[in-house]
């Protein structure tokens, strides 16, 4: 790497103190605030419903020792949510979809905790099935939430006629690019199923917006999807393991992936680029297949007000819709990552507009020792 280069990696441009000074920090938001702000920003793709449907007594024997049949009418996916209602030894669960095929499984020593998330089946039907490789198992699962995906109306922020493309097609290096940017499908606290999108940093941590990351919860409920590149075709979907950073204000999250991807991370630039300057937003809109603005997608004021400080976001052009919210925003010439994409909504008329929080805050705002794995896992 150039001198020039690890300049930039390492944040040391004198402009990136100055802008760090106007930073205002809020208080949390609440959790009834943060669901009101994602009903407008975020594309909610189905609801939780709380049940209590016990997998047990259990059959005294092995194989197959308990069997549970969902149907949700309607519904083009479902999330199962299991609690651990007494431990065992030796026990799987796996789910089928409605032509009876395996789509999902897990076993004891797969998970962590005493609860735990499949990940979608699509349709509106399956069976859950209990499985012991052990007589006499004390297991007690119950399934206490569903996520029943039905995709709601998007909120969008688009700039004129809507641009945007599918990267499919695009130059090598944007092809290059967004292998490494996800999209995110998460269950919030607050009961909504939604999309969002997140770009590794390094080799197994990916930033994204707090009101897309929130908590350890909706952390451990995330699936991260590479490769979406054509409608229903997912390359490799991935969870996280670790939640190391959120923060209201500039709308970040860090989270660690459970497993590296083999994916170059996203460069990081610290320098701030300037009115009207080209840019690029590599994203899954509405959790959408990749697409890319880069049509008049361009800087509309290097410092505005962001979630809550002054001057920490910068306004942009490009085409977005909900889903888009933790983008990259790469400077078009550098190609190298200048904000974390967020939508904003303006108070008084509770319109949308597209801002991006500067990454230079970003990083100075980091936990050091956060920062500095950043740091030197984009080496």
């Amino acid at each position: 790497m150039n001198n020039a280069k690890r300049q930039s990696v390492r944040f040391v441009a004198a402009s990136v103190a100055v802008a760090a000074l106007a930073v205002t920090i809020l208080p949390r938001a609440s959790a009834q605030d943060l669901a009101v702000e994602r009903s407008k920003v975020l594309r909610v793709i189905g609801q939780t419903k709380d049940v209590d449907l016990p997998l047990f007594p259990i059959a005294d024997t092995v194989g197959l020792v308990f069997q549970q049949e969902i149907v949700e009418p309607g519904a083009e996916g479902l999330r199962i949510h299991f609690e651990i209602t007494r431990s065992g030894e030796a026990w799987g669960v796996q789910i089928k979809d409605a032509a009876g095929e395996v789509e999902w499984s897990t076993w004891d020593n797969e998970v962590g905790g005493d609860d735990f998330w499949s990940d979608e089946i699509a349709g509106d039907k399956l069976t859950v099935e209990v499985h012991s490789s052990r007589p006499s198992n004390l297991l007690q699962l119950t399934i206490d939430k569903i996520a029943v995906v039905k995709p709601e109306v998007t909120p969008v922020s688009i700039t004129g006629v809507n641009q945007l493309a599918s990267i499919v097609g695009q130059d090598d290096w944007i092809m290059d690019l967004g292998g490494s940017v996800a999209r995110l499908r998460f269950v919030g606290d607050d009961g909504g199923v939604y999309v969002c999108t997140a770009f590794l940093v390094t080799s197994d941590l990916v930033l994204t917006n707090q009101h897309c990351i929130a908590s350890q919860s909706e952390m451990e409920s995330a699936l991260v999807d590479f490769d979406y590149l054509e409608e229903g075709v997912i390359g490799r979907t991935l969870r996280f393991s670790e939640l190391l950073e959120t923060d209201h204000t500039l709308d970040y999250s860090v989270v660690r992936l459970s497993q590296c991807v083999g994916r170059t991370p996203l460069e990081l630039e610290t320098t701030h680029p300037g009115d009207d300057e080209q840019l690029l937003i590599i994203q899954h809109p509405a959790g959408e297949p990749k697409q890319v603005s880069i049509a008049d997608c361009t800087v509309d004021g290097p410092l505005v007000e962001g979630r809550g400080g002054t001057d920490t976001d910068m306004g942009h052009q490009c085409d977005t819709k909900g889903g888009s919210s933790g983008s990259p925003v790469f400077q078009f010439n550098s190609r190298r990552v200048v904000a974390l994409h967020h939508l904003g909504i303006n108070p008084a008329s509770g319109n949308l507009f597209n801002r991006a929080a500067h990454i230079d805050l970003i990083l100075d705002d980091m936990d050091p020792a956060v920062r500095a794995e950043i740091e030197e896992g984009q080496w």
